[in-house]
């Protein structure tokens, strides 16, 4: 915490417990700003005092609390105090409005903020505020939503636009971050810290926003940051960053704004991630693939939600030592399956196999995978009738837990989009069919959905675009690291998303908000604090 609020953390604290009891999914802001004691606010009491203005002090103060909890401005605060019930409800007595008025006007609202608040009570109500709203995110209480609200900007010059895409990411950004750090458990000890969880938090989104190591960044952090401690220094940052089991989610936000209400299409793919280092000091190092410019690298497993607007990234799972496939596949599925109902699974030749295969069909999934080719694979490219043909029932045999196992998945082999004249294959478990023109087209259409895969490839580009800088060669860092980047990069696209349904974009077809420009507003919003 910084210096300006160390004083009030206790009277915060407190708060936080009120609102902990009075919040519940359904709660209306008046009911819980109603519910506020300020008996042991000292920064309150001292304030108290010297108030000599028309309008009672402490429904004043509520009625800031109003305005911060809901985002209001002065001309909206008002606005919502001319309503009488919420002006009684708050304790502001009709008897002291104006004649004309119903609620105190903006001047004096804006006068009461100005001049009539200390520095040290707006201070405490700014502070107080958003930690409540943390606490009506985690009861899933409209309030803590608010910033990811969409707006009409549909009526909006292209000057204007681009202020309104800033603006609004740098709002939804803000919110996302209150959304998602509290989400990330370092399972630290309650005491004798010297630091609070979320100075390594804020040290490793600095590192990530400046592509700084942990090395320099630590150093350049501790001397911006006004944390009456400073920052973590590397090691003491590495130290903790390597406990780190489990990172939260945000997909709850994706579910709500990307309208996630039916089965959805996933993806699952390997990235590589290049490795400078002695290889003999780091577990996860392999060789690279030719095509690379890096002798070694370490791979990274993901699970995607794939449409024609949606590369929303679901999970990731390391590939240390040998993983088989197929238990790559149970886990990346498994998580998936806790955010969203799986229609479609598609993958590249790398999962082509029986044990993937069984994996998928035992969950009851629909899958879509890309087949190496082999002499039975040859054969029928070499037999192909049309330029689209399906083989019913291709016997596969291979391993699985207990043994060994035979699957019939259909086999389909359609031209390349990529290169001429060459035919890919693909097995499946969908309806498809070669047996008339008509079929054929449909077998066609159902192919190409498999294209949507292929955005994956930019989704990882930009993944690494958020991807800090370091040297350990500890496993448990690059693999935090990585996911980092990973919510840094689904931040991103909700931020993206937000902005182009405010301004009404039936077509979300490409971002509005750039990667960089949103890396830019992040770092001004990753509070050096």
């Amino acid at each position: 915490m910084s210096q300006k609020t160390s004083e009030f953390e206790p009277a915060i604290r407190r708060f936080e417990r009120q609102a902990a009891e009075s919040i519940h999914e359904d709660t209306d802001l008046l009911t819980v700003v109603r519910a506020f004691d300020f008996n042991e606010v000292p920064v309150y009491k001292a304030n108290e005092p010297e108030w000599t203005a028309r309008y009672d002090y402490e429904p004043m103060v509520r009625a800031f609390y109003c305005k911060e909890l809901a985002g209001l401005t002065t001309k909206e605060l008002h606005e919502y105090l001319a309503d009488a019930e919420r002006a009684g409800t708050l304790g502001f007595d009709p008897d002291h409005f104006a004649p004309d008025k119903t609620a105190p006007g903006r001047t004096t609202l804006g006068r009461a903020w100005r001049t009539r608040f200390s520095d040290q009570l707006k201070t405490f109500v700014q502070t107080s505020a958003e930690r409540i709203l943390g606490v009506a995110h985690e009861m899933g209480n409209p309030l803590g939503m608010r910033a990811l609200e969409p707006e009409d900007k549909s009526d909006l010059s292209n000057r204007s636009e681009q202020r309104y895409v800033t603006g609004k990411a740098k709002d939804v950004t803000e919110a996302l971050c209150q959304i998602v750090f509290p989400a990330i458990d370092l399972e630290r000890p309650a005491d004798g810290t010297r630091y609070d969880d979320t100075a390594f938090l804020d040290l490793q989104s600095y590192l990530g926003l400046t592509g700084t190591a942990a090395n320099q960044g630590s150093r350049i952090f501790d001397e911006e940051t006004t944390r009456e401690n400073g920052g973590p220094d590397s090691d003491t940052h590495l130290h903790y960053i390597k406990q780190l089991e489990a990172i939260g989610t945000m997909i709850w936000a994706a579910e709500r704004y990307y309208s996630i209400d039916r089965h959805v299409d996933v993806a699952i793919d390997i990235t590589y991630i290049a490795y400078y280092g002695d290889r003999d000091e780091f577990q996860m190092s392999t060789g690279s693939p030719p095509s690379k410019s890096y002798s070694w690298c370490y791979k990274m497993a993901t699970v995607s939600i794939v449409g024609e607007e949606v590369k929303f990234t679901l999970g990731m799972r390391p590939l240390r030592g040998y993983i088989p496939r197929r238990v790559l596949v149970e886990q990346l599925l498994e998580i998936a399956s806790d955010h969203v109902s799986i229609g479609t699974v598609y993958a590249d030749a790398e999962f082509d196999g029986v044990g993937v295969i069984h994996a998928v069909e035992e969950a009851g999934f629909s899958y879509f995978i890309r087949k190496s080719s082999d002499d039975p694979v040859k054969r029928f490219v070499r037999d192909m009738d049309h330029d689209i043909s399906v083989k019913q029932d291709h016997e596969m045999e291979g391993t699985v837990p207990g043994g060994t196992a035979t699957v019939t998945p259909t086999l389909v082999g359609v031209p390349s989009t990529r290169k001429e004249d060459e035919t890919v294959t693909f097995v499946t478990n969908l309806a498809v069919s070669d047996a008339t023109k008509k079929a054929r087209g449909r077998t066609r259409r159902v192919m190409r959905r498999y294209a949507r895969r292929w955005g994956i490839e930019n989704s990882y580009k930009s993944i690494k675009d958020f991807l800090a800088w370091t040297t350990s060669r500890n496993t448990a860092v690059r693999v935090f690291y990585f996911g980092f980047a990973v919510i840094l990069y689904d931040m991103w696209l909700l931020v993206d998303l937000l902005v182009q349904v405010s301004l009404e974009i039936d077509q979300r077809l490409k971002p509005r908000v750039p990667p960089r420009t949103f890396l830019n507003t992040v770092r001004k919003k990753v509070p050096v604090t």
